[in-house]
């Protein structure tokens, strides 16, 4: 794909990165567990916050990528960097299992929106995640590619949370190896790609 480098790998670590609960998928549970109607307004608001932070991170990337070479050479490293202390970080974390609570009336969508942009470790998060899997010289139709594949797959798999919110509730709640060990392997698969970038 122009532009892109070893999409595999990307694919690869946004499922996994799917799969491992966050704010954004304990707000659209929560929301469901009301209706699946509210469900599916809280995966839209959850979508257009990941796609405005993940325009933003594209924008200051793909603005070093054309300009400054270096800099975005500095900026790879420095993701390469975080993305190894997050693994670790993932590895280290204690087995617990997942709050998931119906959340008091309101808007649904304003909710989970505000959950994913008022998120502080998000945009650094894309800054930090994307660029491993842009060539240099790309511009900026990258970045939104991989983004849209992204928001594509939590969308989803979030769908299927939504139709069986109850079952999936009762999972998190009694199975919190399932967090354990997406912790683990997530862990790993971030320290993998901080070091290719490393030894590369």
């Amino acid at each position: 794909m122009t532009g892109i480098t070893d999409f595999p790998a990307f694919l690869l670590a946004s499922i996994l990165l799917i799969l491992s609960p966050g704010p954004g998928t304990l707000s659209i549970l929560g929301s469901a567990t009301a209706s699946r109607r509210a469900g599916f307004a809280a995966l839209a608001g959850t979508s257009t916050g990941d796609a405005i932070l993940m325009a933003a991170a594209a924008i200051g990337a793909a603005a070093l990528l054309v300009s400054h070479t270096f800099a975005f050479t500095v900026l790879r490293y420095g993701g390469g960097a975080y993305l190894v202390w997050l693994g670790i970080k993932s590895l280290l974390a204690r087995e617990q299992g997942f709050a998931v609570t119906q959340p008091a009336e309101g808007d649904a969508y304003r909710r989970s929106l505000l959950v994913t942009l008022l998120n502080p470790k998000a945009i650094v998060f894309f800054m930090a995640f994307f660029p491993q899997f842009v060539q240099p010289g790309a511009g900026a139709s990258a970045f939104v590619l991989l983004g849209a594949v992204f928001i594509t797959l939590n969308c989803l798999f979030q769908a299927l949370l939504i139709s069986g919110a109850g079952v999936v509730m009762r999972h998190l709640d009694q199975a919190p190896h399932y967090a354990l060990w997406v912790n683990r392997v997530l862990g790993c698969v971030f320290i993998l790609f901080g070091l290719k970038l490393a030894l590369g």
